[in-house]
């Protein structure tokens, strides 16, 4: 029995080597936000669960002395939940509802916005599983003792200038690490790709403004980022 490919995965790849046939297509087609939505909510997942990979080896960036010390030891699992559902999802989800947003006001094209505002995400998706990979072959590694043994050497500082001094050192390890630069040239590339998907996305719905539209897009995307 032959088996085909799954018509989501063919549509990927159809985006990737001809997105101009890709949006033309989904333009004449019935609106469906599920999967560009999966698609925008991994390409920040993605990236997320690269960092925690890369820095496996070293001690956690939130210790559970700095959770006693907020006063949420009884509610420390609760804290981290609640982190993980606005850093996983709610992040990613007002991100693509705003992009959505923008470019429904620039085109009037009602749900169609927010379906490219999800498959233009494709490109970073696809970089944040190179992410993962690479965050696979090289961890973060370097000295930097856990926080308990850090706030032991100076018991009489205040713990919140302890863990800052503490983040720092943390930070300079990480800034040593190979993974970093080409952590920041993937995901230029990823954004660069993705408004070259953009720009076929918008003018396959409004054609005239295509160029202008995906350059008031490109400013606001800057911004994002910078956020």
């Amino acid at each position: 029995m032959q088996h085909y490919p799954h018509p989501n995965l063919m549509k990927l790849w159809i985006l990737i080597v001809q997105p101009q046939v890709f949006f033309r297509r989904l333009a004449g087609q019935p609106i469906n936000l599920w999967f560009p939505l999966g698609i925008s909510l991994s390409a920040g997942w993605l990236r997320y669960i690269a960092l925690f990979l890369w820095i496996r080896h070293l001690p956690p960036i939130l210790p559970t002395a700095v959770l006693k010390q907020l006063g949420v030891e009884s509610n420390g699992n609760l804290l981290g939940l609640s982190v993980a559902v606005i850093g996983l999802l709610c992040w990613p989800l007002i991100g693509w509802g705003i992009y959505g947003g923008i470019i429904q006001l620039l085109t009037h094209c009602r749900g169609r916005a927010w379906q490219i505002a999800g498959w233009t995400h494709g490109s970073i998706a696809l970089m944040g599983l190179i992410l993962i990979g690479l965050a696979g072959l090289m961890p973060a590694t370097g000295r930097v003792i856990p926080y308990t043994q850090f706030s032991a050497l100076r018991p009489e500082e205040p713990w919140l200038s302890q863990y800052q001094t503490w983040l720092q050192i943390y930070h300079q390890v990480l800034r040593e690490q190979a993974f970093l630069p080409i952590t920041f040239w993937l995901i230029l590339v990823g954004s660069l790709w993705s408004l070259w998907l953009l720009y076929w996305g918008l003018k396959a719905i409004a054609p005239t403004k295509a160029a202008l539209n995906t350059s008031i897009l490109t400013l606001w995307v800057i911004i994002w980022r910078i956020l």
